[in-house]
């Protein structure tokens, strides 16, 4: 994919990376995974990023799997080609729920989202969050999957499991120093 300034689908319910944002995504997802042959191509107004892997052997290198950090979950979607195709037709915002973000930015106000902002559940599902409750405003998706990836880490560390009350510790910044 040699696009160098992206693309935009639905007011930014989709957008598809340009060259340096998706080597920036790229490689905070191939930290969070630890792989260096993940190619982030896309994300979308709910922070879910889409990307490729190179380098796995039971997977087609055109097979576009997605990353929702929110909930932790990751999985097989679409070819790449299905996913272009979707681009270019502009039905990839139905696949991502465009009315739904319809719906977010009557009520918020806002025109389109940016290049590489999303707008994250309100808390994190894998905190208790619910998914259909967005915040208000949208976020850096770079941030936005970072400190999920952070703070999913810091949970494993701690051996917190599913139900287990959050630590406090979780969030101090000076137990993590």
């Amino acid at each position: 994919m040699a696009n160098k300034q992206g693309q935009i689908v639905a007011s930014g319910a989709f957008q598809l990376f340009g060259s340096r944002r998706r080597e920036q995504v790229s490689e905070l997802l191939g930290d969070i995974f630890g792989r260096t042959d993940i190619e982030a191509l896309a994300s979308d107004w709910r922070g879910v990023v889409y990307f490729t892997l190179s380098e796995d052997e039971s997977l087609d290198a055109e097979t576009v799997l997605g990353f929702d950090a929110s909930s932790g979950s990751s999985g097989e979607l679409a070819t790449l080609d299905d996913v272009l195709a979707a681009v270019r037709t502009g039905e990839v915002a139905e696949a991502v729920d465009v009315a739904s973000f319809d719906a977010w930015r009557t009520a918020t106000g806002t025109r389109a989202l940016d290049m590489g902002a999303c707008v994250p559940p309100a808390l994190y599902e894998f905190l208790g969050g619910d998914p259909a409750e967005r915040s208000v405003d949208s976020e850096d998706l770079v941030t936005f999957v970072a400190t999920a990836a952070a703070i999913m880490g810091r949970l494993e560390k701690l051996g917190v499991e599913p139900g287990d009350e959050i630590p406090d510790e979780v969030f101090d910044e000076s137990y993590w120093q």
